[in-house]
């Protein structure tokens, strides 16, 4: 069988599906994997090694100035997209994975006569391919600034049942070679080549062992050595980059395709989330990175805007002092103790109810809930969940207000407008968990986007609304669910703890029914 993958994005994008790229080969052995891509990033051939075995190309670029430019024949563009979706279709693919997740990927899947389509697509006159929750999750999420609890090939992996695992640490090397990467594609994400230059002196002075190497294009090189000699640039493509982050034992890095490299050869990093970085959706997919971001109420801002700000305060709270920490900590091999958070807790809820809801996954509840129990303090557990139950209090009762406010069908079926005074009540619920900033996680999310959404009538808003609301009532089960599997779990630990060694041989005497047990046995 062959399989078409489509990623129509940007060359970071490409880099980090790579174990997406894995996991498909893994589970389609002996499956043709075919790649289209936008031909401006040809070069990730030679960076997905016996993953893809022919690559198509998307002239974007071309396409676009055809469309635009007089020198063009008017349906010259047109002519290009029909060849390429000819040329597709020609190979009989048995299935297609989108992977971009864009309309004009959805489009382009609409034309492709492929059987087994995965993903969004365009037919019979609407997008379709969102039936699974996971896929809705990233359509409705993902987009944008809006707050996001998965890591972006978290939700694909989900979205097109690929397992994949982040990338662990690569075997122990006696490199002393420490690389930087400064500049990323968009300025309001850049640390300051200044600050970079005093990081790279203060290691080289603090560890002499250690050399430090700057990244660059070459295109880069004439603003790099105004601040770096020749002898500490390395200038180079993809592919020397590639080499030579084989050989170091760290990289410090803004939010760029090299980090995406790196994360795939397990290289440990410390990587800088700047501007318009969102770390939770894009970071380094691997257990090496340790992220350092600003805590500014405007991060991360939009990529399409500039920054907001008089000065980059995001960049000017990261210290070099900081940086240092976070590497010299990297290459001690020092770990720093992992700490269950209410963010933590909230992804698993969501996870749960995104692959089933509450009521048949019972046992999956009880078995994370018992994983947690094994993998964090308790005492750090205890802090978290009483936390998490004041808020699950907090979070149904804006829900039994919310439904109790909203009129019933009946009462809105009468009703040819609907004006804000007939759901006055309702609107001052919704403003107040905006207010509250409390719903970190978006439980309520689609209340508020049902909200601000026009219909064509007043039955089609009840309807909508009704869904959202069992929305939020399902995803607060599964929460609740959670809550109280990890409740028992650690209560039934604290009963263990306390009674083990008490008992007497002979089982528990006070119940007075237990079978004596032989003593020789029990020596045993």
């Amino acid at each position: 069988m062959k399989i078409l993958v489509v990623s129509l994005l940007r060359l970071g994008d490409i880099i980090q599906q790579q174990p997406l790229l894995k996991a498909l080969r893994d589970k389609n052995p002996q499956a043709e994997i075919h790649l289209l891509v936008n031909r401006q990033f040809s070069q990730v051939e030679g960076l997905l090694d016996g993953l893809v075995d022919r690559y198509f190309y998307f002239d974007r670029e071309t396409l676009q100035r055809g469309l635009g430019e007089a020198s063009f024949n008017i349906l010259w563009s047109h002519q290009q997209l029909a060849e390429l979706v000819q040329t597709l279709n020609a190979e009989n693919y048995g299935q297609v994975l989108n992977f971009t997740h864009n309309k004009l990927s959805a489009y382009l899947l609409g034309a492709l006569q492929i059987p087994q389509k995965n993903g969004l697509y365009h037919a019979e006159g609407r997008f379709q391919g969102l039936e699974n929750p996971w896929l809705r999750y990233f359509n409705d999420r993902f987009s944008g600034v809006q707050p996001s609890l998965f890591h972006y090939v978290e939700l694909l992996g989900k979205s097109f049942d690929l397992p994949i695992q982040k990338t662990a640490a690569a075997a122990a090397t006696k490199s002393k070679l420490v690389l930087f990467q400064c500049l990323t594609s968009d300025t309001k994400k850049n640390w300051g080549l200044l600050n970079f230059k005093k990081l790279k002196e203060t290691i080289e002075s603090s560890l002499v062992d250690y050399k430090v190497k700057v990244l660059c294009a070459p295109f880069e090189k004439g603003t790099m050595l105004a601040h770096f000699s020749e002898d500490e640039l390395i200038a180079c493509d993809l592919m020397g980059a590639r080499e030579v982050l084989k050989q170091s034992c760290l990289l410090v890095t803004g939010d760029t395709s090299i980090k995406h490299m790196a994360a795939h050869l397990g290289i440990p990093m410390v990587e800088l989330a700047l501007g318009s970085s969102d770390f939770t959706k894009t970071a380094a997919f691997s257990e090496t990175s340790e992220i350092i971001s600003a805590k500014v109420p405007c991060a991360p801002c939009g990529h399409s805007q500039g920054c907001s700000q008089k000065f980059q305060i995001c960049a000017e709270q990261i210290t070099v002092d900081q940086v240092f920490a976070a590497a010299w900590d990297k290459l001690s091999k020092k770990n720093s103790p992992s700490a269950f958070t209410l963010g933590d807790l909230d992804k698993i809820a969501w996870s749960l109810q995104l692959d089933g809801g509450s009521q048949s996954h019972v046992l999956s509840y009880a078995s994370t809930a018992l994983k947690c129990s094994e993998s964090f303090p308790k005492n750090n557990l205890g802090q978290v969940l009483t936390e998490a139950t004041r808020l699950q209090k907090q979070f149904e009762k804006w829900l039994q207000a919310l439904e109790t406010s909203l009129p019933s069908r009946q009462e809105i079926s009468k009703k040819a407008q609907l004006k804000s005074q007939d759901i006055g009540q309702f609107i001052l619920t919704a403003q107040d968990i905006l207010k509250s900033k409390q719903d970190t996680a978006g439980y309520f999310q689609s209340i508020t986007e049902t909200l601000m959404t026009r219909f064509s009538s007043t039955l089609q808003f009840h309807e909508k609304m009704q869904t959202a609301l069992a929305e939020v009532r399902g995803l607060l089960q599964s929460r609740g669910q959670f809550i109280h599997s990890l409740e028992i779990v650690l209560k039934e630990g604290a009963y263990y703890a306390a009674g083990i060694g008490q008992l007497s041989i002979d089982g528990f005497e006070e119940a007075g029914g237990s079978v004596p047990r032989d003593r020789e046995d029990a020596a045993l």
